[in-house]
């Protein structure tokens, strides 16, 4: 069962609202919708704070799951974001709070069922696509009888129909023409138990045992795989290796402090290490 400090979500929630100066009771409409989401849209996908959680709940007991009030307070106090479930259980939260229909869904991606999650918020007869997890700009329109799109800096991205009836696939277009399917989403709330059973099998994935983030700025998605950095910008790509600049790099690209990231890649070397010694 999920649980968390409600009192205390709360109080991340008015602060975390306060910073980008929004109400704490927004109107029930589109434009509030998307002026909330876009303002948590600030926070960053990262497994930073993943794993750094995992690694070292491991050695204090402490529970695994970052709970929506740790979320809000990461970022407030460290520009620390999350990965799809956590950011995906903060949004719905803060999304509930304020008091919009909310509820959280699973998606398909290439690695497997059931690895992504995002949030539908209910508008009037209207449902609309949130999904922090994977960067989308803004809530996109799910409409069962045609596709939706939504025109970013970097991407245009296509939400469509699947035959599958609640189903829906998810596309990007870059500005050269290239056309790529990346998850299928189910428009189906979840239950706490069946949200959680995915979101522990989430801590065993590949993914955890390398740093992976990402961010979108005013005209350019920030990748960081490993100690690698891509900057996607409207009609180019620039790569190059930040393994000597890591932690700073990070740092001024994110916000999150260095000491952090050193902390997250020296638990991934252990974890190599650990790993090579098996073999």
């Amino acid at each position: 069962m999920i649980t968390f400090d409600q009192s205390r979500f709360a109080r991340a929630g008015t602060a975390f609202l306060a910073s980008f100066g929004l109400p704490e009771n927004p109107p029930p409409r589109y434009d509030s919708l998307r002026e909330l989401y876009r303002a948590f849209s600030d926070l960053p996908y990262e497994n930073v704070s993943k794993i750094i959680r995992t690694c070292e709940s491991a050695e204090s007991g402490a529970r695994v799951f970052r709970t929506p009030e740790e979320v809000l307070e990461g970022y407030l106090h460290s520009r620390l974001g999350g990965t799809c479930f956590s950011l995906t259980q903060c949004l719905f939260s803060l999304l509930s709070l304020c008091g919009f229909k909310a509820c959280r869904v699973l998606g398909d991606m290439h690695h497997g069922p059931n690895i992504h999650c995002a949030v539908v918020a209910e508008l009037e007869t209207n449902r609309y696509l949130c999904d922090a997890g994977y960067l989308l700009p803004e809530p996109v329109l799910l409409d069962p009888s045609c596709r939706s799109e939504l025109r970013g800096k970097i991407y245009t991205y296509i939400l469509e129909p699947d035959r599958e009836p609640g189903t829906y696939n998810m596309q990007t277009l870059t500005h050269a023409g290239e056309l790529r399917w990346r998850y299928r989403i189910r428009d189906r709330a979840v239950d706490d138990s069946e949200f959680e059973l995915h979101w522990q099998r989430s801590f065993d994935l590949p993914m955890n045992h390398q740093l992976v983030l990402s961010r979108n700025l005013d005209n350019t998605q920030v990748y960081v795989h490993k100690n690698h950095l891509r900057l996607r910008l409207p009609h180019e790509k620039k790569n190059r290796n930040i393994r000597a600049s890591l932690g700073r790099s990070i740092e001024e690209l994110f916000g999150i402090r260095s000491q952090l990231v050193e902390r997250a890649y020296n638990h991934v070397e252990k974890i190599k290490e650990a790993a090579r010694k098996k073999l």
